[in-house]
């Protein structure tokens, strides 16, 4: 099993996904569409970590934080093993990245034994995929690597009573 994190933006562009019927069009379309593919088509479940819960409850909209709130029973969070590791991780981190999140995101991963953390974040990727044994990719990235052949069916689909269960756009046909 490849335990699989999310960050806070993945997290918020993957809760709207499967929210929305309407087939992604933005810049981020493809992502989006890869991220909801990767929930979808691997029967492994995805993490969040405690900084990344901190981050949807800090949104300044009670009802939009509320709604990241009510998602997180499909995605676990990790819970800490060593906080004074994650602690001096987080700083160590730091002197490659200016935020601090990332940092302590990654430091917590590692400590969780994340294998792979998503997010769209083309800094957090650059400064710090070469300073941790987590691989920090790009949605699309990521379900390239899986090598799903085409037409292969979910490992977890929309119950029929769902209306993105009559959807298309996100199947591997």
């Amino acid at each position: 099993m490849c335990a699989i994190g999310l960050d806070s933006n993945c997290y918020t562009y993957l809760i709207d996904t499967m929210q929305s019927l309407q087939e992604p069009t933005d810049p981020l379309a493809e992502q989006r569409i890869a991220l909801f593919r990767v929930f979808l088509y691997r029967s492994e479940g995805l993490f969040l970590t405690p900084t990344v819960r901190r981050e949807f409850e800090a949104i300044p909209s009670p009802g939009r934080a509320t709604h990241h709130a009510n998602w997180t029973t499909l995605f676990p969070e990790t819970q800490p093993i060593d906080q004074t590791r994650i602690n001096t991780r987080a700083t160590e981190l730091g002197q490659f990245h200016r935020d601090e999140g990332d940092c302590r995101i990654v430091a917590e991963a590692e400590d969780a034994g994340l294998r792979v953390m998503l997010t769209f974040d083309s800094g957090f990727i650059a400064n710090l995929s070469s300073n941790t044994v987590v691989a920090l990719l790009r949605p699309l990235d990521f379900w390239n690597s899986l090598d799903i052949p085409k037409g292969s069916a979910p490992a977890t689909k929309p119950r029929f009573d769902n209306p993105q269960s009559q959807q298309t756009w996100w199947r591997w046909v």
